[in-house]
């Protein structure tokens, strides 16, 4: 099944502030300013997504929204997001669980972002490259095309990699995040064998 998702990142701040607070699960910090966006769900959605930190979290019309910056419910005031040419990794962004499809059904799952400064991991080594079908489980081997396999009742944590370049603070930018899964067995020849089946 295809699951759209549509990712918006939304202003680079000018302000430095405190990203994140105790509890949060990160591998690499490099600096600080501010990224907000959201992956917005379809009403047939059979992929359960849920949010991990602090930073992540479902918003008022049902929406899985990562946002750092002061405008987080979580962290109202605490930084102001992320900083020009800096690269933030987050091992447990959200999760994707098996909770919806008929019981004892294992999924295959893919994840894909259009923009290569947007990747994932899955510090949990269940999360493969697409391309390879190796592990992906350190943020300097994220890739933005990856999948693996949900178990029925299970969840995979999924981890982010932001890359944030040159941009002047204030910059916006949009860009999708496609989550698709498929019944094991019926995923497309490319990532047969390359999810962890």
């Amino acid at each position: 099944m295809r699951k759209n998702l549509a990712l918006g990142i939304f202003g680079l701040l000018v302000a430095f502030g405190l990203v994140l607070g105790a509890g949060a699960n990160f591998r690499d910090y490099h600096a600080d300013r501010s990224v907000h966006w959201k992956i917005v769900s379809d009403d047939t959605e059979l992929i359960d997504l849920t949010p991990v930190q602090p930073y992540a979290y479902i918003n008022d019309a049902g929406v899985l929204v990562v946002d750092i910056s002061p405008d987080n419910p979580n962290w109202p005031g605490y930084g102001n997001g992320l900083s020009p040419n800096s690269e933030y990794n987050f091992d447990e962004v959200f999760n994707v669980s098996n909770d919806l499809w008929e019981e004892n059904m294992t999924i295959v799952v893919r994840i894909t972002s259009d923009n290569s400064a947007i990747q994932f991991y899955g510090a949990d080594e269940n999360i493969y490259s697409t391309s390879s079908g190796s592990a992906i489980y350190a943020s300097d081997m994220a890739e933005n095309d990856v999948c693996f396999v949900v178990h029925s009742g299970e969840a995979v944590s999924v981890g982010m990699d932001f890359s944030v370049g040159n941009d002047a603070p204030g910059t916006v930018q949009s860009t999708p995040i496609h989550i698709q899964a498929y019944r094991l067995g019926t995923e497309p020849a490319d990532l047969d064998g390359k999810c962890g089946q």
